[in-house]
């Protein structure tokens, strides 16, 4: 994983107020940061009422990277209620921001591109460059999610030129960028983008951003089909995060490979290193992880004829979905569980059902895209 764009003002300030910082590593003072957090207070003995705004973002960030969506966003609105009650734009700045990635993560696309839109225009008002060019990336990756690549591609580059006019590390857009291009088919330009995100991360002593940009290039390579090239960008990413002792991304790596794995057919072997991954976000307490797990040994046992467990898996991903409130995914194992219901237990009425709830949910999250495959499946029953 990347360090969120939306952490790096945090990173800015910390530098600011302790000038021995600088030169240090991001993964490090952010290491630094998360320890300093969990020595003081827990998620249930943190006082809200004492907490500064920023604080108090800082706090929900951490719940929202563990999957904690709902104790987050209390958290945030928080923010954004102390921020707007001593006129604090820059607390009401980053608040916004990050209830707009929020948002984005549980698909509530229109939620999510207002915030920012409020976000973008207090960081103007405030003329800091820096926060602007993270909403600018906020904004491009919510335009990525619905499919809306030119828009997504504008707002990543607008980024870029912020962040290299500021002399700050642009590693993590390009990288955005690649997904982009891939998503297009523009294999050369993702492997360009991913390859510079590389270099970026490498010379600015980040090796969590390398991490990632290295699984963004097996990512690519998988696509192409070149799964040598897959897996050997795949190892040099759980090289770095085993040795750094980064549970979450090494599990998230186990998946990438997985999905080689699954690609190439060999579903047993796929199915054991899912279940590492799963092992490790369980123990981790990362649910949407879990989520995606579940979904991956799905489509699994989908192709191996195991109706049964299929089905049991995406109900279990379904029921973390629901619980936690990611709208865009239910959407799409409600779709695949449409798919299931139709070719393997053929049972048209239920296709019929999880298809119009697919399309529901799509519509409701703004992805036109997908409400309109979902559409088309229903005609097609």
């Amino acid at each position: 994983m990347n360090i969120p764009p939306e952490m790096q003002q945090l990173l800015a300030q910390l530098r600011q107020q302790h000038p021995q910082l600088q030169g240090v590593p991001d993964e490090i003072i952010l290491q630094m940061v998360e320890e300093a957090m969990q020595q003081q207070t827990s998620p249930e003995e943190a006082d809200m009422d004492s907490m500064s705004p920023n604080d108090c973002v800082v706090h929900g960030e951490q719940l929202l990277n563990q999957g904690n969506w709902q104790e987050a966003e209390q958290w945030f609105f928080a923010a954004l209620e102390k921020a707007d009650k001593t006129g604090d734009l820059t607390g009401q700045c980053q608040a916004a921001g990050v209830l707009g990635r929020l948002c984005r993560e549980r698909g509530e696309f229109l939620q999510a591109m207002q915030l920012s839109q409020r976000a973008l225009t207090l960081a103007e008002r405030l003329n800091d460059r820096r926060l602007q060019g993270v909403i600018y990336d906020q904004i491009g990756s919510t335009y990525f999610m619905q499919g809306q690549y030119p828009q997504a591609i504008e707002h990543y580059k607008k980024c870029v030129a912020i962040m290299e006019e500021i002399d700050e590390n642009a590693a993590p857009v390009y990288g955005n960028l690649g997904s982009v291009y891939q998503q297009q088919g523009d294999f050369a330009r993702a492997i360009e983008a991913q390859e510079k995100s590389v270099a970026l991360n490498l010379k600015a002593g980040n090796e969590r951003g390398a991490a990632q940009a290295y699984g963004n290039l097996g990512s690519v390579y998988l696509q192409q089909g070149r799964y040598d090239r897959a897996l050997e960008m795949y190892r040099k990413s759980l090289e770095i995060t085993e040795r750094l002792g980064d549970e979450a991304n090494s599990a998230n790596t186990y998946g990438n490979l997985g999905n080689v794995y699954a690609e190439q057919g060999a579903l047993e072997q796929a199915i054991a290193i899912y279940e590492k991954a799963l092992g490790i976000m369980q123990r981790i307490g990362d649910e949407p992880g879990v989520a995606q797990r579940y979904g991956n040994l799905a489509i699994c046992y989908k192709q191996k004829g195991d109706t049964a467990r299929a089905l049991e898996f995406y109900r279990k991903s379904l029921d973390i979905l629901e619980r936690i409130g990611d709208r865009h995914n239910a959407a799409n194992t409600y779709f695949n569980l449409g798919i299931l219901y139709l070719q393997n237990i053929r049972d048209p009425a239920q296709a019929r059902a999880h298809f119009e709830k697919a399309n529901a949910l799509y519509e409701m999250v703004g992805d036109a895209a997908r409400a309109q495959k979902a559409a088309r499946a229903l005609k097609e029953l």
